[in-house]
């Protein structure tokens, strides 16, 4: 009885009224900021950044979604941040503008689908990112991609060096090698059932072998086949570390780890010791660097070009004069021989090193696992892909393709058609953020001639889902648009019917170039500008080749519930072909999610079988 005392209640009345008060006041505020800009805005009673949402965003969702739609059409989707992909364009159509402020007593947020207020987002050099909300991305350390200003430009001019012709030709020829053992392990029974892991895999290797030196062509065979073991006294092996790791990855950064090794759940102490094994793993790598660095001689020079050497070497400028090998990765944390202090901290070095292993490689082997099913589900566009490659390729040896002569022949066929194609429908990330700084003038962009100032501290999301999708840059084909497929809305975003990379492939005579050229900002899936993402060609060499030596020997088919020998995994009782699209249709739509990637989440019955 004493929790409603009088004076308990009196104080929760005048905290309520407080609040109240608090919000109303500062909502009055940022509408006032609002509309100063001259841009549509739309009310939302909470910030999507806010911690009050995300934390009670689990118990009031699903009322949320219980009321009317039409009282929550134009607000709700703005504040699910993980439903950004399956929401595409949607949100932007009801509100009725390409460009809009999101209004709540918290903050204002600037939503844009449009392809020139996207291009000057990017382009203005003002424009920074929204560090503080990126602390997630920092769980070892600083890294590039969660910090902003200096200290980004920092991390980005000390591995920028490594982005050479050179390292992209190693990436081609190690992408071939090893796509060839990954189309051998796809031809294992019931490969399906692994196929993103097996994806994953070659994609950590190649960024292992390549940025860290650290793996061989036996130790992708043995990652592919299973029978990669723990190094040393490891509890987990290196893949399995990162998989875990990935898997858990809000856990680990929300919750103390010494509560998460004590916790009675399995799940959570693996977090734990995926953690903990991947810092080891990592320490490895760099000390077992510094050691190479201490036995060279003073004059030694070094034209390695990995990831690591680029993040340590800047510091140990007694040893290494080159500006993009392994070591100078390694040497940030460590004196110059002047005396001076090192470039970097350790957690800095660290951090940067994770940096790579998760955004390097999730991206690639999300990609290719999603190619593989689109190309299942559209057997004609296949077939023409692979008439493109024995075109190209001709008779060959894998042994002899190189990026010189190769890569660029391939990118501007319905190889490269379909990998951009792929690029557009599961993009890398359902938004870019951009942040107006907290302190000087506002920044302004231009819509239609009219000038529009964005206040300081405005955090800016240029939706590359809806970009995307934007039906005046990416129009839906004709034949498809009244099809049955788009009228059930739990295939959306449709991404199996938007699929037309033939849309890359230029036939007309008038048309200058053959491949297409979209329209600057509506297609970014690595962003634009001088600050878009460093790795972009050496994901797309990786996808190149990985694509190439696949389907240059293999062919992916769908399995109807017979062919499968287990009917259990999807529902529906046609045992047909178009059964069993119909059902790829909704694993690659409801059954794809955002967590920390675009990721399919359900395993989809397809054979892959070498081609006649």
């Amino acid at each position: 009885m004493a929790l409603l005392s009088p004076k308990i209640l009196i104080s929760v009345g005048v905290f309520t009224i407080v609040w109240a008060v608090w919000c109303l006041a500062t909502l009055i505020v940022n509408v006032s900021r609002a509309r100063a800009t001259g841009l549509h805005y739309v009310i939302v009673p909470c910030s999507m950044l806010g911690a009050p949402w995300l934390l009670t965003q689990p118990m009031l969702l699903p009322l949320l979604k219980a009321l009317p739609e039409l009282w929550t059409e134009k607000w709700l989707p703005l504040l699910l941040f993980n439903e950004g992909w399956h929401n595409g364009y949607e949100p932007f159509r009801r509100v009725g503008a390409d460009t809009f402020l999101a209004v709540s007593p918290g903050d204002v947020i600037l939503y844009t689908s449009d392809a020139g207020v996207a291009s000057q987002l990017f382009q203005n050099g003002r424009l920074g990112k929204p560090a503080h909300l990126m602390g997630l991305l920092n769980i070892f350390g600083p890294t590039m991609t969660g910090t902003d200003g200096a200290e980004a430009r920092l991390y980005r001019r000390t591995v920028a060096p490594f982005f050479t012709e050179a390292t992209m030709r190693d990436v081609f020829v190690g992408a071939v090698q090893g796509g060839a053992e990954l189309s051998r392990a796809l031809r294992q029974p019931a490969a399906h059932r692994q196929l993103r892991t097996l994806s994953a895999k070659l994609s950590l290797h190649l960024l292992s072998r390549f940025c860290n030196q650290a793996e061989t062509q036996e130790d992708l065979v043995n990652a592919l086949q299973c029978k990669d073991k723990p190094q040393g006294t490891h509890r987990m092996t290196y893949s399995e570390a990162v998989f875990t790791l990935l898997e858990n990855y809000t856990t680990v950064f929300l919750c103390p780890h010494a509560l998460l090794r004590m916790s009675p759940f399995k799940t959570h102490r693996q977090a734990a010791t995926a953690f903990a094994e991947m810092h080891r793993y990592m320490e490895e790598m760099k000390e077992k660097k510094v050691t190479e660095l201490r036995q060279k001689p003073p004059t030694s020079s070094n034209n390695s070009s990995s990831i690591l050497g680029t993040l340590i070497a800047p510091t140990y400028r007694c040893q290494v004069l080159t500006s993009h090998s392994l070591e100078l990765l390694v040497q940030a944390g460590l004196p110059a021989a002047d005396g001076s202090p090192a470039v970097l901290r350790q957690d800095q070095v660290i951090g940067n090193i994770w940096n790579f292993v998760f955004a390097g490689h999730e991206t690639n082997a999300n990609t290719l696992t999603f190619i593989i099913l689109l190309l299942a589900c559209h057997p004609v566009t296949q077939r023409t892909m692979q008439a493109d490659l024995d075109r190209i390729l001709q008779d060959t040896p894998p042994d002899e393709w190189t990026y010189d002569a190769h890569f660029n022949p391939l990118m501007n066929s319905l190889v490269g058609a379909v990998i951009n194609e792929t690029l557009r429908l599961f993009t890398v990330l359902p938004v870019i953020p951009k942040y107006v700084p907290p302190t000087g003038p506002p920044v302004s962009i231009i819509i239609d001639g009219q000038v529009h100032p964005l206040p300081p501290g405005t955090v800016a999301f240029v939706n590359t889902s809806a970009t995307h999708r934007h039906p005046q840059y990416w129009p839906r084909r004709e034949s498809s648009t009244g099809s049955m497929a788009y009228k059930n809305r739990m295939k959306r975003p449709f991404a199996v019917s938007d699929f037309d990379p033939e849309r890359w492939i230029q036939t007309t005579d008038s048309a200058k170039d053959k491949f297409l050229k979209p329209i600057p900002g509506s297609f970014i899936p690595f962003a634009e500008g001088s600050r878009a993402c460093l790795g972009y060609r050496f994901a797309l060499a990786e996808l190149c080749a990985s694509v190439a030596i696949v389907f240059k020997s293999l062919s992916v088919s769908l399995l109807t519930r017979d062919e499968e020998g287990d009917g259990s995994s999807f529902g529906g009782s046609a045992d047909t072909w178009e059964a069993a699209r119909d059902r790829a249709e909704l694993a690659l739509s409801e059954g794809v999610k955002f967590d920390m990637s675009l990721r399919v989440v359900h395993s989809l019955p397809v054979r892959f079988e070498a081609r006649k």
